[in-house]
């Protein structure tokens, strides 16, 4: 009986070992662990890799469900907001492109956590262990621009300088008669997005890193304001792109 119940427990404790399965895509090559790994394991297979560029790097989670929630939900709202617009008017034509941007989007759940192959080795605290699941580790190289988007006449990159902020790089492009004057959202490449004042009332002396987005959005004072609350749904999307 004893030597039957050992059997089982162990038949268990395999089921169990084997229901365990973390994949990762590392620069288009695919790992699979049949146990929990720490983020320094997996960061280890690139680390030796000279073009990485760390700030840059990311983790996304694929099969993430609730950012298609997400764009459902916005994608609503700005149908609504299209469907009180005078068909051919500027504001009917810009909430349609973003209505169709949005839609385009390729999306995975990126994880707020620093990608630092030392830093996660060095530091318990930055080194998470994954359980389960399947992810995606994207590195870039080390870009010197910084891109704006949203209600900008032409979507932009422009040559990172030393010593700019993000107000020195709106002023230097044109934009929409729709444009908000008053805030402007930067995306940092390390995965922070911060809502700032640009109008001389509350403008912050903000420098973005090298490989920064600036999104522009729609002023909120032609809808009612309820479209500010949409554009801090849709800045926060965005971190979510691939």
């Amino acid at each position: 009986m004893l030597r039957v119940l050992c059997m089982m427990l162990g038949l268990l404790s395999y089921s169990a070992t084997a229901d365990i399965a973390v994949t990762f895509n590392v620069a288009g090559q695919i790992y699979t662990f049949d146990r929990p790994v720490r983020l320094a394991t997996v960061l280890s297979i690139v680390e030796q890799k000279p073009t990485q560029y760390w700030a840059n790097a990311a983790v996304y989670q694929l099969n993430a469900p609730e950012l298609e929630q997400q764009r459902a939900d916005i994608l609503q709202q700005l149908a609504a907001l299209i469907r009180e617009q005078t068909k051919g008017c500027s504001e009917y034509r810009q909430l349609s492109a973003l209505y169709q941007e949005i839609g385009s989007w390729q999306l995975m759940r990126r994880l707020k956590l620093i990608v630092d192959y030392d830093q996660a080795r060095l530091n318990p605290a930055l080194n998470p262990q994954f359980n389960t699941g399947e992810y995606y580790i994207r590195f870039k190289q080390r870009s010197q621009v910084i891109r704006l988007t949203g209600m900008v006449q032409q979507a932009t990159a422009l040559p990172f300088k030393t010593g700019l902020t993000v107000t020195d790089y709106i002023d230097s492009v044109d934009l929409t008669a729709n444009a908000h004057r008053d805030i402007a959202y930067l995306l940092e490449p390390d995965g922070d997005v911060k809502k700032l004042g640009i109008a001389y009332w509350n403008r912050q002396f903000v420098k973005p890193m090298p490989g920064s987005e600036i999104f522009i959005p729609l002023q909120d004072e032609l809808f009612f304001d309820r479209i500010g609350p949409l554009n801090d749904k849709i800045a926060q999307l965005m971190m979510h792109r691939m």
